[in-house]
């Protein structure tokens, strides 16, 4: 398990990395938008345009679900349970986006998401346990002069790690965002 969450740590650099090179050949006028999300996850919200189709949204919240989640030992599978969970999560996202009439657009794409988890009812094998996964992403915006309204769809799948290297959680979990940003 030690392996795996060494690797899923040099995966976050690597991301990481990629991203900054992505963002230090763009244009340096290139948008931004700033705000708040709520919902599934509440929080900063912001997005980067690389171009009029494409960009980088970036979530840094905090969040409170109940997720199907599935405990291992050893790779043996131990017990599956919905138990609420509160985490605190940062999920970039890059999406691209489909303009509609009416400054309304549609959007798709994916991405990571890494943080802290825990189980409101005390059930997990470790309090606080490290959080890594993959999302989808899927909205729809509209803008009004320089706000911009947002609503957002992330179903996901990820896993939970703690310090005992042969314990771990599963989870399928999504997230609903109203987000609210303004144009910078």
């Amino acid at each position: 398990m030690k392996n795996t969450m060494k690797s899923a740590l040099k995966a976050e650099k690597k991301i990481f990395i990629l991203l900054a090179a992505v963002m230090m050949t763009t244009n340096v006028m290139a948008q931004h938008e700033i705000g708040v999300v709520v919902g599934g996850v509440n929080g900063i919200s912001h997005k980067y345009w690389f171009s009029d189709a494409l960009a980088l949204q970036t979530e840094l919240a905090v969040g409170l679900t109940a997720a199907p989640t599935t405990a291992y030992l050893n790779g043996q599978q131990l017990a599956s349970a919905t138990n609420p969970q509160y985490d605190f999560t940062i999920n970039p996202n890059v999406a691209y986006h489909f303009a509609l009439p009416q400054n309304i657009q549609l959007y798709a794409g994916g991405g990571v998401n890494f943080g802290l988890v825990s189980d409101l009812n005390n059930t997990a094998p470790e309090g606080i346990m490290g959080k890594f996964g993959i999302n989808a992403l899927i909205g729809a915006a509209y803008q009004y002069n320089k706000w911009v309204f947002a609503l957002d769809f992330k179903p996901g799948y990820g896993h939970a790690f703690c310090e005992e290297p042969s314990i771990y959680l599963a989870a399928f979990d999504w997230k609903l965002g109203l987000a609210v940003r303004y144009k910078l």
